[in-house]
This record gives C-alpha cells, structure tokens and sequence, in this order.
C-alpha cells in the first residue's frame, strides 16, 4: 500500500550535499517529512526519496541545515501523466485496444468435452447439448454462466458419469468427464492366482485364507517369490505335514489365493550437511518487465529486458490472444518477473549438520514407508569421511508390515 501510494503521489530522488547532513534529515523528520530509501554514497552525498510535495518545505530546511539538494530523479504517476499528454492519441488508443481485448476475452468461443480414457458409453454431443441447457454456450460472456450448478446437472442427468468438470481457460470452456467403470460380476473372485512378496523381508507372521503356504514364519523371502501359492497340491494323507509329496489319486486344484503375510523389512538412506551451509535466498525485491510479441518480432513495454539483480531467479509467463474463429494467434503477451536473491550463510556447527543429515535421511526413507508400516527400530550410523565440513550418516529403519499380494495365474 505505501507503494502503491508514493506511485500515485510521486516522488522524487535528491542529492545532500553539506556538512549538517545529519542535521538535514533530523529537522526534515521532526516537521513530519517523509524520506525513505536514505543511502550514503562514495563521493560524501546522502540520497534519499521524498514526495513531491515535500520539495518546498525541504527548501527552507536545507538553509537551516546549511545544506544543499538537488532532485536527480523524478518517479510517479504525476510525472508520468505529464508526459502522456503530449501523447492523447496513443493513450487513447491503448485503451481501447486493451478495452476491446479484455472484453472479448470475456466471452466463450469454444466449447470441447475432454476425457483422460476412450469416451464409450456417453456422447460429447449429448453433453454439449444438457450443458447449453444451463446456459454454456458460444458467444456468451463467461460470468454470466454457473459452472458449479452446470456440473450439478450434467451428473444428475446422466448416470454414466462418476465425475465432472466444467472450467474456461481463456476464451474457451472445457468440459472434463470421468464415466463410471463397473468390473464385470464374480470377475474378481475366479481368477487363479498366487500371493506373491512385492519386497524383500523377514516373514514374521502368515495367515492362509485360501490357498497353500509355500514360506513359514523366520524365512527369508525375495521380491515375487510366491508366499501363498494358488496352486493346492493334495497331500498323500489327511494329517500328513505340508512337506509331504502329493498323493497320486487326486488332481492339483487352481484357486484364488488370499491370506495375511507380514514381514521385517529394512530400508536405507544416505543423508548429509556442510557444517557451514551457504545458500540463495530471495529478498523480497522484484520487478516486472512486460514485453508484446507479434509473430517474430517483440515490442518492450515497459521495464529492463533484463535482470537487474546479479542474483535471483527469473520467471516468464504469457498469455496468447485468442481471435474469434481464429485456430492461434500471433499476438501474445509476457510478462517477466525478476526476483532478488542473496547467499547466506548458516553455521549449524558439528551436532546441528549431523542432526540435519539425519533429517535428510529420514525424509529419503519416509517416502518409501507405506503409511500401515509400524516402525520397529532406527539405527544411525555417522561416517567419518569430511567429518570436518561435512557430516554425513546412514539411517537404517525396521518395520514390520504386510508384504503380500496378489498376481494372477497365466
């Protein structure tokens, strides 16, 4: 806001030159004369920023100070209105254009129906058709249409959708369904198959639904091997152990294998920190450049074409203006937005880069630890390598947790 309201005001950049500087701004401050922006350059002068109705009052301050001013820059919307009177035309017209633009721009001409899947059991026509029942249509402007009670009414209107979007994107609403897909009746229960594991472990505990143990608690098991088989192998006798060889008199039977297979799984990760880690940060500051392209050829607003700021980060968007009836338009805008940035240092010491490296570490390993894992022991493990400047640590975590599932018979 005080941005915005010095640009509004105008305000002016002057130079201090005289031997009561000091007593300059402390007298200027005392009568409640705003000046901000105070910077001591090398030649012995003070610059400052000060509004533009402050120039006057300065006058006699400076006397008492027994100092000297002189405006070096003028910046606001005064200075700048001054100059775009000697211009009315192009005002104008920049206006107009910008007038007409936005207002097309408010209005729909296209109107597409979009699906991730193969759309097969609804018709985009027909979707068309409820939507213009709600009032999206072409050559309406967008803020006259209700996009939440639209997306109401097509699901009520047709049950063969699960979900729906209704969103504009320039001059163009599109229309995003999800239909619904319904797996086919006992699809699911009469395919054959076995519990495989998907991971490598410890098996700590197995519970058979259905089907036949191939591994016992204590084994150790590798990613897909079958843990519960789907193959039943009948046993040469009723009471006969797993291990027995299968009787001759009976055939193998296919099932679908289910059970519980829990297991110790072990996870690693790596993580390090600079005892004194330097890194960029932004300031706050930024500034914008604005830029029209027209085809090849681009034409500079307003603003520095390129970063002032030896740091920072520098991020580009446009906006293409779309003509009635038009398949793409020459004509776009960029707007480019540079942001100040400085390093810092920051000194965590020996036991705050080891803590952060732990952090690291963990954070690398928590993202492969599905959430129903119970965590069962962590361990640390520092390296000595860089001990001086860098700490480094591996973390091993043991869980216990469900390694089982299921992979069809071919």
């Amino acid at each position: 806001m005080k941005k915005l309201l010095n640009y509004l005001l105008g305000y002016v950049i002057i130079s201090i030159k005289g031997e009561g500087v000091e007593r300059f701004l402390n007298i200027a401050l005392q009568r409640g004369m705003n000046l901000w922006d105070i910077k001591r350059k090398k030649d012995g002068t003070v610059q400052a920023q000060v509004h533009l109705s402050a120039i006057k009052p300065l006058r006699h301050v400076a006397r008492k100070s027994r100092c000297s001013f002189r405006i070096v820059g003028r910046a606001g919307l005064p200075f700048q209105l001054k100059s775009v009177k000697k211009r009315k035309s192009m005002v104008v017209g920049g206006i107009l254009f910008l007038a007409g633009l936005y207002v097309l721009s408010s209005f729909v001409f296209f109107i597409d129906v979009t699906s991730q899947e193969p759309i097969k059991n609804v018709s985009s026509e027909t979707v068309k058709r409820l939507a213009r029942e709600k009032g999206v249509v072409v050559g309406r402007p967008k803020w006259l249409m209700d996009f939440t009670d639209t997306e109401k009414y097509l699901m009520n209107q047709m049950p063969q959708l699960s979900w729906v979007n209704v969103s504009a994107q320039g001059t163009k609403v599109e229309i995003e369904i999800v239909e619904k897909v319904l797996p086919e009746p006992g699809e699911k229960d009469k395919t054959p198959g076995n519990v495989v594991a998907f991971k490598d472990g410890v098996v700590t505990e197995i519970l058979v639904m259905r089907g036949q143990a191939r591994v016992a608690s204590g084994d150790t098991v590798s990613k897909g091997e079958v843990l519960i088989s789907g193959l039943i192998l009948p046993l040469a006798g009723e009471a006969a152990p797993p291990s027995s060889s299968p009787s001759p008199d009976t055939e193998p039977e296919l099932v679908r294998a289910d059970g519980i297979v829990r297991a110790k799984v072990w996870y690693r990760g790596y993580g390090e920190c600079p005892i004194v880690e330097k890194e960029e940060k932004l300031t706050g500051k930024s500034t914008r450049s604005v830029t029209l392209k027209w085809g090849d050829r681009q034409f500079g607003l307003w603003g520095d074409k390129e970063s002032p700021y030896p740091l920072g980060t520098e991020k580009i968007t446009s906006k293409k203006i779309n003509w009635p009836g038009a398949k793409g338009s020459p004509l776009e805008i960029i707007i480019t937005t540079y942001g100040e940035g400085k390093i810092t240092e920051k000194n965590w010491g020996a036991e705050g880069a080891k803590s952060q490296a732990v952090q690291k570490a963990l954070l690398t390993i928590q993202q492969r630890i599905p959430p129903q894992a119970q965590i069962v022991n962590q361990e640390v493990k520092p390296l000595d390598e860089g001990g001086d400047v860098v700490k480094r640590v591996f973390v091993v975590i043991e869980t216990e947790e469900e390694i089982g599932k299921f992979l069809a018979i071919e």
